[in-house]
């Protein structure tokens, strides 16, 4: 047998029974636990995004009042000035000394402007302001209701900003103009409130309008962005508040989202409608939510992959101390498959069953070289036998047949001399030359049975007969090469390789198609080789004689035992259309032995494959 064939066979052995291992309980086990921790890897998941949409829900409500707190304290603070004796008199030197130096006002407003009763700017923060209020809408709501108000966005002179305007009287508590705080959408003023929301650890807050339009954002070119279709907007508009998970473009992130209520607070102040309707929205990473889990879900992991590992490691020690010894029983069954009957199988330890199934393979280990022992010494007699048998007939058809065909064709040409009719002495003739044919025929065939050179010759020159022989009668070229110095061998050992020679020939002859063959005869320090190789068709070889016999390769399987029966080995390589070559190996201190295997001879293999 091939060694990397029976290795290859060890391992499958081993890897296949912790396979079935592994199929049968740790892949069930790693399974449920994986889906195990899936699961509880989306509850975690779903129970985390359920707390920090509460927690955001409530953070953006608190921020949403705090947000209107602020505004209300900025408006309350334009009220307080409304009230000053430079405002109620609309004096404009007077006013503007007020106002540079109410500080906190102006942290509060991006600027500050006081107007006479038309709508005209009398004073403002802003040097050089002269616009007039006095045709738009929530200047003459403020008028009229005699409370502040909150003007819509108002575009213009390259800017967008909303007012809120505090009507101002005066000592006879006729209307005298409105005090005015001014927000710039591009200023951070009105996001004063907006950026003390902390939302995690990079969350933020931004603030709008009913429409969606960005009041203020941390990002000061967003201001003026109108969002259009957004989640937090539509749930606005449907009077909601609270706080969901929203799969953006950018990315998974928490959004809270709440009015803003300053109608809520101080209602007799802030009861105009024109104070409804501004929001705030939270935006918070999930990424940055799942951050502090992560150390969790990777200890997680690791505790996973222990849980797998620990039964995993149980499942290979035990594996191996059950197909260890299967091993050993499958390299032994591989020698035996090989005809190599004398090492036993000892193992210690392992199941019951497999000490059981051992005992068994040991015993019949036993019969089988005894059975095989029986075989090669029928088989030894039989070659015995045949070679006898061969002696006797080739002896039988030199001293009869090739004689007396000698002898009819003198008297074809004694008669052919006496002839005197041309048709007869032709036809004699036609005979004459069928009986040459069929005494090289005998001549050849007696020279197959039983090389009358051998003896004579040697084996080296009887070889080189034979190449030239079968080029000369065969379209393949045979060439011959002895390497090493020829040494004596025993006439049994010299015939036996000459029929090892004439049968991979004749293998040659009949399968390969090969167009050359060479015939080597190596001798070694310790051993003799022929080795026989061809460039015809090939064959797929296979890994044991026995798969020979059902292929129908008796001629190979001829070989194998005839090279055994001198303590040697066969071994054959081949591919389909890489040609083949045949080498038998026979060691030197079996040379000089009759038929019979020697005891100390190693069986080392049968085939190899080029593939």
């Amino acid at each position: 047998m091939d060694v990397f064939t029976s290795q290859r066979g060890r391992r499958g052995l081993g890897a296949g029974i912790r396979s079935q291992l592994m199929l049968s309980t740790a892949v069930p086990v790693t399974i449920l636990l994986v889906a195990l921790s899936l699961v509880m890897l989306f509850g975690i998941t779903q129970v985390q995004q359920r707390l920090v949409e509460d927690r955001d829900s409530e953070l953006v409500l608190l921020a949403s009042q705090q947000v209107a707190a602020h505004i209300a304290d900025s408006v309350l603070l334009l009220t307080q000035i409304a009230s000053l004796e430079p405002v109620r008199t609309s004096d404009p030197d007077g006013i503007r000394d007020l106002l540079s130096m109410s500080m906190t006002l102006t942290d509060r407003f991006d600027r500050i402007s006081v107007t006479d009763a038309d709508g005209r700017v009398i004073a403002s923060t802003l040097e050089g302001d002269a616009r007039d209020y006095g045709g738009m809408e929530f200047y003459a709501q403020a008028r009229r209701l005699r409370r502040p108000v909150r003007s819509p966005l108002l575009r213009g002179e390259g800017e967008t900003i909303v007012v809120a305007a505090v009507p101002v009287y005066g000592a006879l508590g006729q209307f005298s103009g409105c005090i005015l705080g001014v927000w710039d959408l591009s200023g951070s003023r009105l996001g004063h409130a907006v950026d003390m929301v902390r939302v995690g650890e990079s969350g933020f807050a931004f603030l709008i309008d009913s429409d969606g339009m960005i009041l203020y954002h941390p990002n000061a070119e967003l201001g003026g962005y109108q969002l259009g279709a957004h989640p937090a907007v539509e749930a606005l508009q449907r009077g909601e508040q609270g706080a969901q998970t929203v799969r953006l473009s950018s990315g998974t992130t928490i959004m809270g989202y709440a009015p803003v209520p300053l109608r809520e607070l101080r209602s007799s102040l802030f009861a105009d409608l024109s104070w409804d309707g501004w929001a705030l929205i939270t935006y918070e990473a999930w990424e940055d939510v799942m951050g502090p889990t992560r150390s969790f879900l990777l200890l997680m992991g690791a505790i996973l992959v222990l849980v797998v590992m620990a039964p995993l490691a149980v499942l290979a020690i035990t594996s191996r101390r059950i197909t260890a010894p299967l091993r050993s029983l499958v390299q032994q069954a591989d020698d035996v498959a090989t005809g190599e009957f004398d090492a036993h199988v000892s193992i210690k330890g392992g199941p019951s069953e497999v000490q059981e199934l051992v005992q068994a393979f040991n015993t019949m280990v036993d019969h089988l070289a005894l059975y095989r022992a029986d075989t090669e010494n029928y088989v030894a007699s039989v070659l015995s036998s045949q070679e006898r048998e061969r002696k006797r007939v080739a002896r039988e058809l030199h001293d009869d047949t090739a004689q007396a065909l000698i002898v009819l064709g003198r008297r074809i040409e004694m008669a052919q001399e006496d002839a005197q009719d041309p048709t007869l002495a032709a036809e004699l003739e036609e005979i004459r030359d069928m009986v040459d044919l069929t005494l090289e025929g005998v001549r050849r065939f007696t020279s197959d049975l039983r090389p009358p050179l051998l003896e004579e010759l040697g084996l080296p020159r009887t070889l080189n007969l034979l190449g030239d022989r079968v080029s000369r009668e065969e379209p393949t070229q045979v060439t011959v090469e002895i390497i090493g110095e020829p040494i004596p061998l025993s006439p049994e050992l010299e015939l036996g390789l000459y029929r090892l020679a004439q049968e991979a020939l004749s293998n040659v002859r009949r399968h390969a198609r090969a167009g050359h063959a060479s015939i080597k005869l190596i001798y070694g320090v310790d051993r003799v080789r022929l080795q026989v190789t061809d460039d015809g068709v090939g064959f797929a070889a296979p890994d044991t004689p026995a798969e020979l016999v059902k292929s129908g390769g008796l001629g190979l399987i001829g070989m194998h035992e005839r090279a055994r029966l001198f303590g040697g080995k066969a071994t054959i390589t081949s591919e389909p259309g890489q040609g083949t070559a045949v080498s038998i190996i026979i060691p030197l201190d079996a040379a000089h032995k009759t038929f019979g295997p020697d005891p100390l001879a190693e069986d080392i293999g049968w085939v190899e494959s080029r593939r």
